[in-house]
């Protein structure tokens, strides 16, 4: 895909996937996306720990709050969860 999104990470459902509030998309995206979306996290870019067996605690600490972007990969047909590269950001401003 391709396609970049952004915006706070609003809870975690996992060790390794969190729902994001979009409010930032890149203009060149291909596909449509939600305002709320489940993202499961392919890496994590900017993140020093870089666990692999992640807790819910453990990504509450590193995401929740935070202003990220995501590098989607793709999108599971089936659950309709993004899979996605994702880089921990300042917030814009204004934000």
């Amino acid at each position: 895909m391709g396609d970049g999104i952004g915006g706070p990470v609003m809870d975690c459902l996992s060790g390794n996937m969190f729902r994001m509030y979009v409010t930032h998309f890149r203009k060149d995206n291909s596909e449509e996306y939600g305002k709320m979306e489940k993202i499961h996290i392919v890496k994590v870019e900017n993140d020093t720990s870089q666990q692999v067996d992640r807790t819910i605690e453990d990504l509450e600490m590193a995401l929740k709050g935070k202003f990220v972007t995501c590098n989607v990969q793709y999108r599971d047909k089936k659950t309709d969860v993004l899979f996605c590269n994702v880089f921990i950001q300042n917030p814009p401003e204004g934000f």
